[in-house]
């Protein structure tokens, strides 16, 4: 889906939505109930935004503060979160020279391996379609347990839980909790502290619980799922994949070899397919003689035929097949002599060959003097296109599958796993699903503890900075010299927060 429609369905979604809420309003039959039902659950429906607000989770938030060893567990929060701040402001200040220096007026060509750690997110453009789910599940289970430790912290230290709610704005969940102001103020210094880093702490511990997850996933799949460390599973295929079909790779099929590189794990599949897109396409040895006698123009060499007319815009297209070739054919090409030629040969019987990129490479590894071999090179029209085999495991027997076209279409539209499943029921894709899931709750959560933390005005930063003033300058001396460090230091995070996100947009724009 291109990103210009996914915006349309988002628009499209949200413009049906109001419009039956507004029908359901209006409605002369059930409208006022409707309404009733929606004020009493505390239900609030704005353009592009929907949120709950419930105070019935304040019991289980008192219940949990109640607990004597939670003082430990909150200081241990402010202590890394104050550390946080400091690694948060670093590690922004980086990425913002990252950003700057891999600009469009400073660089022609943008370092593909970029040191940034921190970017903006815009499904569609740099997030793929598909792993909308993940993220929005993702980002919701980390808001609200980060909004659960401020609450949790606030009854702990006497602060008054109003309520509690979660939100959906266009496609970003999120939650938040409300807490009586009076009771905050009149807090101390250290019990503020407690409260304002308890929701980033809370994100630290879920980034290590998912980081724990993630290295024992195998272990802990194992019962269910084997993981044969050779070759990766085809968990999920694309409907436009140009594999998709009887003839192509089917699911479950265990995915060995992509051309001569083999594929043990998830991490080399990917590293096969770069080098396949990177490498130049290779050949297959035959002799001169095969080639008249396997070219589908009645022994003769085929002829190039050109398809367009020669432009510097556009070089021609060739073809040495003709419209009436058989599907099992190839436009080949081979230097004979000084001389270049085209044939239209078989491709599964090339494959079976030894592969060459030059005629020296053949008459190098062949003994005999009498008998001279050619090299034989795809000819597929462009440079980025590859006639590649993909060797596969199915069922009992090994199979080979031939693909033309973009390596990097195989990672695009096909997504595989390492484990396979101990018992046939058991779906192919759980692993996979969980695996991908703990990969975003690690970053979501990761990134909004990082980004939250950052002296930056509207973010639990900015309480816990001005709380950390505080505690420094007790009693409550200093006012003025304290009022001028906090709006220096807040306007400096705000600055530099606002600046990450605006180059993010511009580098992201310019690629």
């Amino acid at each position: 889906m291109l990103p210009t429609t996914f915006v349309a369905v988002v628009l499209a979604g949200w413009a049906c939505f109001h419009l039956m809420h507004n029908f359901a309003l209006t409605n002369s039959w059930f409208g006022p109930a409707f309404g009733q039902v929606i004020q009493r659950n505390n239900i609030f429906i704005s353009p592009f935004k929907v949120s709950w607000f419930t105070q019935r989770w304040n019991r289980y938030f008192a219940r949990i503060g109640r607990c004597w060893k939670l003082n430990s567990w909150f200081d241990a929060g402010v202590l890394m979160s104050m550390v946080a701040m400091v690694s948060s402001v670093a590690l922004l200040c980086h990425n913002l020279f990252s950003s700057f220096r891999d600009l469009p007026f400073f660089t022609k060509r943008p370092s593909p391996e970029t040191t940034q750690v921190l970017t903006v997110i815009v499904p569609g453009i740099n997030l793929p379609i598909s792993d909308i789910g993940y993220l929005v599940v993702a980002v919701m289970v980390s808001g609200i347990l980060h909004e659960a430790g401020h609450a949790v912290a606030a009854t702990r230290e006497g602060v008054h839980v109003n309520g509690f709610g979660v939100f959906l704005f266009i496609l970003y969940p999120g939650a938040y909790v409300d807490l009586n102001t009076d009771d905050i103020s009149r807090a101390s210094p250290q019990k503020q502290l407690r409260i304002y880093c308890a929701g980033v702490w809370h994100n630290f511990i879920i980034c290590l619980l998912a980081c724990a997850i993630i290295l024992s996933l195998p272990y802990m799949l194992l019962p269910f799922y084997a993981n044969y460390r050779n070759g990766v599973v085809v968990t999920y295929q694309n409907e436009n994949s140009p594999l998709y079909g009887s003839k192509g790779l089917h699911l479950g099929d265990r995915i060995v070899k992509i051309g001569h590189c083999d594929v043990t794990s998830i991490p080399s599949w990917f590293q096969c397919i770069n080098r396949t897109q990177n490498l130049p396409q290779s050949g297959s040895c035959i002799e001169e003689e095969s080639i008249r006698n396997l070219n589908f123009f009645n022994g003769t060499l085929a002829k190039l035929h050109s398809l367009q007319e020669n432009s510097a815009a556009s070089p021609p297209l060739h073809d040495c097949c003709g419209e009436n070739s058989p599907p099992t054919h190839l436009c080949y090409r081979y230097i004979n002599g000084d001389q270049e030629n085209f044939a239209c040969l078989p491709g599964r019987d090339m494959m079976l060959r030894v592969d060459c990129h030059s005629n020296h490479d053949c008459n190098g590894i062949k003994a005999a003097r009498d008998r001279r071999d050619l090299c034989v090179v795809p000819h597929l029209g462009d440079q980025v296109s590859r006639f590649i085999r993909i060797v596969v495991h199915r069922g009992p027997g090994r199979h080979h599958v031939l693909y033309i076209g973009q390596p990097n279409d195989l990672a695009r539209f096909i997504t595989v796993s390492e484990y396979v499943p101990r018992i046939r029921h058991l779906p192919l894709r759980l692993p996979a699903i969980l695996l991908r899931f703990m990969q975003y709750l690690f970053s979501m959560s990761g990134a909004l503890a990082l980004i939250n933390i950052v002296p930056c005005y509207a973010l639990d930063g900015q309480w816990a900075f001005m709380a950390f003033l505080d505690y420094i300058y007790t009693p409550r001396g200093n006012t003025h010299r304290k009022e001028k460090i906090c709006n220096v230091v807040l306007t400096s995070g705000t600055i530099l927060i606002a600046a990450n996100v605006l180059l993010g947009f511009i580098r992201m724009a310019s690629r």
